[in-house]
């Protein structure tokens, strides 16, 4: 009977040891898995938060875009770029780029197809600008503009001038008004 229970316990012993190897093997194998989980949402959340900033954009794929970045940290506030910096905006939020924009950005720079400076983009239409921008405040703050009895933002062609016609994102904005009326002019820094 001795030998019986040996024989039994032997056996369960050899049970226990072969049942303990593969969860240990299975417990190292999630731990491996679990950290490198963890370390690929670490590098994609990282990625997503370095790709909306704008030290992305000349990092290394887009050569022509280091003035724009430069503009952006720029301490000249009339520039619209630098405006949006100082209110904590970034690129990404006006600057929306579909996937299908980015892989062709990639392959225009890849291939070396792309212009240098970058052509003007008409970002700023009024329906686009008014997302953010309430138009009564702009309307309130130019109300006799550099002491004319003119208002820029009230201006007599009403809806149908674009913001972009005076404001620039990253080039000198310019007093669009100032092109039939002499006596308006712009910021120091505007071209008239």
């Amino acid at each position: 009977m001795d030998n019986e229970k040996d024989s039994v316990a032997e056996s369960v012993v050899e049970t226990s040891e072969k049942e303990l190897k593969p969860k240990k093997s299975k417990k190292k194998l999630l731990i491996v898995l679990g950290v490198i989980a963890v370390v690929l949402v670490s590098v994609v959340i990282g990625g997503w938060t370095w790709h909306n900033s704008p030290t992305f954009c000349n990092a290394f794929c887009h050569s022509p875009m280091d003035s724009y970045v430069e503009g952006y940290f720029s301490d000249d506030v009339t520039w619209l770029a630098a405006t949006h910096r100082v209110a904590g905006e970034e690129c990404l939020d006006c600057h929306k780029a579909t996937i299908g924009e980015m892989v062709n950005e990639a392959i225009a720079w890849v291939s070396g197809n792309y212009t240098d400076p970058l052509p003007m983009t008409k970002i700023g239409t009024r329906e686009f600008c008014l997302a953010c921008h309430d138009y009564q405040d702009a309307i309130a703050a130019t109300v006799n503009y550099n002491g004319s009895s003119r208002n820029p933002h009230d201006s007599h062609y009403g809806d149908s001038i674009e913001c972009y016609s005076c404001h620039r994102g990253h080039r000198e904005s310019v007093m669009f008004c100032n092109s039939c009326h002499p006596d308006i002019s712009g910021p120091p820094t505007w071209t008239s």
